[in-house]
């Protein structure tokens, strides 16, 4: 089947060989990488997975007073240190695990009143205690109270000790709390500080803080698993390689180097042509009458004999030229192009008066 070839220069040609080749290397060296994977690799999976949560959540007492008919504020309101009473604060607390295991929760609840990066003070509010369970949950809840006027007064003292007045001093309510989880897999343990943050030596204030806390954690063990995806990768590995492969097969069968044009020698172009050509004596001459056309290139000649559906004469030397020559006659129409040797010169002359009435003949032509 005839296929139409492009031409490319050289150069251009040895370009896109050189893309194509390191495409095919990198190819191969995917190929190469992805068929080199195990089918299974090393990874922690959970044996034990668990979540816990832990909050504080208070209400603020108010002292009798005529601007506020209420007892009690909840949070997330301004408070008045004057009228304030009192804060009630429950601390609750719940793990839930996927197994049951040998479950121990520790917690406590500190106030720690401090001036940031200067001084702090701690004190304990629920000393520690110690829950335990032999399932997959626990669970506590713990209330207590505090209000502010010990923490006020132990501000006041450090700033007539230390001589310098506090700026920003707070206290931090903290609850700490850990829980450890002996399972037949081995030791886990999670903590959590929820926290209130209130600020001293103020008239009005508002609890900050991280009041509620939640968490996932678990226990995990080394296991041999598929590799994920493998499969997929080979295969688009080898489409790839197969895709660079066509496409540098292509390349080579639909292109070819196209030169820039340049006389023939009469060797090179009968091995080019020579399957199209039709080779005359040195006494063949063309009628007189005929008028003479000289054509430029190889590919104008092989154009104008295929439009005419003619054959291309060749003769080595004639009459009138000597250089080879190839002629096209159709009609009264007569082709001709000259092949230059390259230690000729470019033009032909011809003598003068062998032309006549802007016709050429080959005779004399």
């Amino acid at each position: 089947m005839f296929q139409k070839m492009y031409g490319l220069s050289r150069n251009m040609r040895i370009i896109i060989f050189a893309m194509l080749g390191l495409l095919m290397v990198l190819s191969f060296y995917n190929l190469y990488r992805v068929y080199r994977e195990p089918s299974k690799v090393a990874e922690d999976l959970p044996v034990y997975s668990y979540q816990h949560q832990g909050e504080l959540d208070y209400t603020v007492n108010i002292k009798p007073n005529s601007v506020f008919s209420e007892k009690t504020v909840g949070p997330g309101e301004f408070y008045y240190t004057n009228l304030l009473e009192s804060i009630d604060a429950r601390c609750s607390y719940t793990y839930t695990a996927d197994q049951s295991a040998e479950l121990a929760t520790a917690y406590s609840v500190v106030a720690v009143v401090e001036e940031p990066g200067v001084w702090s003070k701690e004190f304990p509010l629920v000393p520690e205690k110690v829950t335990k369970a032999e399932e997959n949950e626990i669970s506590f809840t713990e209330s207590f109270s505090f209000n502010l006027e010990a923490f006020e007064n132990f501000v006041e003292d450090a700033n007539m000790q230390l001589g310098v007045y506090a700026e920003d001093p707070k206290v931090t309510i903290g609850a700490r709390i850990n829980t450890v989880a002996e399972t037949a897999e081995g030791r886990t343990s999670g903590e959590l500080i929820p926290s209130l943050v209130i600020p001293l030596g103020v008239s009005q204030f508002e609890i900050a803080g991280t009041s509620t806390l939640e968490k996932d954690g678990a226990l995990t063990k080394p296991a041999q698993v598929s590799n994920s995806g493998l499969i997929g990768r080979k295969i688009r590995a080898f489409l790839l390689m197969g895709v660079v492969i066509l496409l540098g097969v292509a390349f080579t069968r639909l292109t070819e180097s196209k030169e820039p044009a340049r006389p023939d020698t009469a060797g090179s172009f009968w091995r080019r042509y020579g399957d199209r050509l039709v080779k005359a004596g040195d006494d063949f001459t063309v009628p007189d009458d005929l008028i003479l056309i000289a054509l430029h290139s190889p590919e104008d000649l092989l154009k104008v004999a295929d439009e005419a559906g003619k054959p291309i004469i060749y003769q080595e030397t004639g009459h009138s030229q000597s250089v080879p020559t190839c002629f096209v006659i159709d009609g009264l129409t007569a082709y001709r192009y000259l092949l230059q040797d390259p230690q000729q010169s470019h033009e032909v002359t011809l003598p003068s008066d062998s032309c006549q009435g802007g016709q050429e003949n080959f005779g004399g032509c």
